[in-house]
């Protein structure tokens, strides 16, 4: 039988980064931390390094292979900055290690904001938990989550799991991830435990593969965005059965939402922050606030004024998930407190034992 686990309690947390500045500078901060573009008074939103920013390449590198939302957010990005700045705007995907790769790349690279990075925020939580991240991620310059929208499970549409009610008819439950630093597997360990259910976790899947397993059989769900598969273009092909949030999913309209397994089930699910697939994009450590700053500024920019970008964001189905007051140093750095906090509450050292634990032979 699988080795129960403590449902993690919600949890408000608050955390501000207050950059130290010179003087002339704040006025300018403090109106992108807001997530007001820094140049709203007529100015440049910054002097000196941030004034002549860019001044070449700028290399946003991505924690996976191609064809993952961050991946298609970075493609989507790239020709936007690119003409924004009049430089040169690539994407270079760093696979490997379950992202710490790019991270880790990114960490050594110039201080000077010409190198980016785009992940998952529960990824790099969990790492920092484990410690195989150097430097810290709350060490990182964050300006901004890009996307975010809950944990979905998803089953073939064709298979005989037609319905939540379905799945939990099944003696065992089979899901396999890239994993066991995957951030699916905190939402999928909540899910087995509220429910009694046992399970068999298979770690080692590309993402591609984790769906095609679903699709062939060999697993019974996978975790992935709401949108996701609409974004891939296979969503005929996938069934979502459940919504990670208490709110009806505007892409998955059909699956159940946590507040449908309360009233069904009279199971209680926390609706928390670890529970959204949030895209946080950053630079690197010891970057200069004002060039963070005007990173964060052309993002509000594209965002709320570049009609070509508001257009591809309709056309990957990403309205209303990608968001101007997500982007700015502080509420990015709020985001990363409130995910660290909760996951050091759910505890992630044990996270591999835990998923063998649920292994039935």
């Amino acid at each position: 039988m699988t080795t129960r686990l403590s449902g993690p309690a919600t949890i408000v947390a608050a955390f501000v980064v207050i950059s130290a500045c010179a003087q002339a500078d704040d006025s300018a901060g403090e109106a992108s931390n807001n997530g007001d573009p820094a140049g709203a008074d007529g100015t440049d939103g910054g002097s000196g390094e941030a004034g002549d920013f860019p001044n070449g390449t700028v290399r946003i590198v991505v924690g996976s292979g191609p064809g993952s939302t961050m991946d298609t957010m970075a493609r989507g990005l790239a020709p936007r900055l690119q003409e924004l700045w009049d430089e040169s705007v690539v994407v270079e995907n760093v696979p490997g290690a379950n992202q710490s790769a790019g991270y880790h790349d990114v960490a050594a690279a110039d201080p000077d904001g010409h190198t980016l990075f785009i992940t998952v925020h529960g990824t790099m939580g969990i790492h920092d938990q484990l410690g195989t991240i150097d430097p810290r991620w709350q060490e990182f310059e964050w300006f901004g989550t890009l996307l975010e929208e809950p944990w979905t499970f998803y089953t073939a549409a064709d298979g005989d799991i037609e319905s939540l009610d379905d799945l939990l008819a099944l003696d065992v439950i089979r899901y396999g991830d890239s994993g066991y630093e995957s951030p699916v597997n905190p939402v999928a360990l909540t899910f087995f435990d509220a429910f009694d259910k046992d399970f068999i976790f298979t770690p080692g899947y590309d993402p591609g593969d984790a769906q095609q397993s679903v699709l062939t059989g060999e697993q019974h769900i996978v975790g992935r965005d709401a949108a996701q598969m609409l974004r891939g273009g296979t969503d005929e092909e996938f069934r979502a059965l459940l919504v990670f949030s208490h709110e009806e999913n505007r892409f998955q309209p059909d699956a159940m939402t946590l507040a449908d397994v309360e009233e069904e089930y009279d199971v209680t699910i926390p609706e928390l922050e670890i529970f959204q697939l949030g895209f946080p994009i950053g630079t690197t450590p010891g970057t200069p606030p004002e060039i963070v700053d005007k990173l964060a500024d052309s993002l509000i920019t594209l965002i709320e004024e570049d009609e070509e970008f508001q257009e591809w964001i309709r056309e990957n189905h990403m309205e209303g998930s990608v968001l101007a007051e997500r982007i700015g140093r502080e509420v990015t750095q709020e985001k990363v407190a409130a995910v660290t906090e909760q996951y050091a509450e759910f505890g992630v050292d044990d996270l591999q034992q835990r998923l063998e634990a649920g292994t039935v032979d």
